[in-house]
């Protein structure tokens, strides 16, 4: 892959993710993301995840499944990025939501993610606008106002495994009331919702 295409800030942490083989490996995808020093671009987001690797006895360690409501797993955390693993049982979704002053890369290690994007109409209210299925290795990305949704509506009740990267980490969102049109806004910090975005 040539170099030249990546963020100049960025190039020697990319360049060294690669050093080993053609894809990022996990575990090295955790040991140089630290060596970033600002957040990292939705270039860089949209590289990392499309080359990095997590063998099926990785995604089934870290996995972690719950009943009543997918599960957030947080793997790396610093100021300038946060790295996450989520694991969705057939039909748990998340809320409508944003991500304000953050960009967000999503990769699907397992099984098939439904995303669906939502725009706000003239009244105030907020419409689907597409709903797109992401199938194994497949990214998406959002960023700040982007409103979405996550779901594993998959047949024969199938899993889903998802890797994200926030940058800078996620203190504030929306979360969206398709009924009636309002949102709220939370902090990652302080409000249990954050758990169900």
């Amino acid at each position: 892959m040539d170099n030249s295409s990546f963020p100049p800030e960025h190039t020697p942490v990319l360049s060294a993710l690669l050093d080993a083989g053609d894809h990022i490996s996990f575990s090295g995808l955790i040991q140089q993301v630290q060596l970033f020093s600002k957040p990292l671009s939705l270039a860089t987001i949209c590289f990392v995840l499309e080359n990095v690797m997590l063998s099926e006895l990785e995604i089934k360690s870290l996995a972690s499944f719950e009943s009543d409501h997918y599960c957030r797993k947080c793997l790396f955390r610093n100021d300038h990025c946060e790295i996450l693993i989520l694991s969705w049982l057939n039909g748990q979704r998340s809320k409508i939501h944003d991500h304000l002053d953050t960009v967000c890369g999503v990769k699907v290690l397992l099984g098939q993610a439904t995303e669906t994007r939502f725009e706000t109409a003239a009244n105030g209210d907020i419409y689907a606008t597409q709903s797109v299925q992401f199938d194994k290795e497949n990214t998406t990305v959002s960023e700040d106002n982007d409103i979405h949704q996550i779901s594993n509506l998959q047949a024969d009740d199938q899993p889903l495994v998802t890797l994200h990267i926030y940058s800078p980490p996620l203190q504030q969102f929306h979360i969206y009331q398709l009924e009636d049109g309002k949102s709220v806004l939370l902090n990652a910090q302080q409000d249990p919702c954050f758990y169900e975005i």
